[in-house]
């Protein structure tokens, strides 16, 4: 239970992350399109990615664990 509410939070950090970085570049025009900004939209896009293809995993891992124990 508590794994899968660290987990929904941090996918959520990743959100506000790149729209921050897009929003840097695209809206307000502050940042130039440099590696230095390339770089953590990248890593944000992925992880993202990566921890919504991970989410099905998780979701599966949790449920057996209702068992009762000693």
């Amino acid at each position: 239970m508590y794994s899968l509410s660290l987990y929904n939070i941090t996918l959520l950090t990743f959100f506000i992350a790149l729209g921050h970085f897009l929003s840097e570049v695209f809206i307000y025009g502050t940042a130039a399109a440099t590696i230095g900004v390339l770089a953590p939209l990248m890593v944000a896009s992925f992880s993202i990615l990566g921890m919504l293809i991970g989410l099905q995993y998780l979701e599966v891992e949790e449920a057996p664990q209702n068992k009762k124990r000693n």
